[in-house]
């Protein structure tokens, strides 16, 4: 399963469980509001961090890409250079 994958069943399990709990709280209202306002930000640093993670790995691969490419750039203008 890719990334993406794994984030929409992360999600999806988030989802469902909040719709579990709702259903399911034994206390009062005002309880589970603060509850609920918890599990929001536990799930809204969670997806925070997952995207931090996700922009360093593609900060990662494109540094790496530009520095490919900029090191076969240098090896073709040298078998340029010399063929001239």
């Amino acid at each position: 399963m890719g990334n993406s994958g794994k984030f929409m069943a992360f999600l999806a399990g988030a989802a469902a469980g909040a719709a579990i709990g709702l259903l399911m709280a034994p206390d009062k209202g005002d309880v589970t509001r603060e509850k609920l306002s918890r599990q929001a930000d536990d799930l809204l640093s969670d997806l925070e961090d997952q995207w931090e993670q996700s922009y360093a790995k593609i900060r990662d691969l494109a540094n790496n890409a530009i520095e490919e490419a900029e090191k076969l750039s240098a090896q073709a203008q040298e078998k340029v250079d010399d063929n001239a």
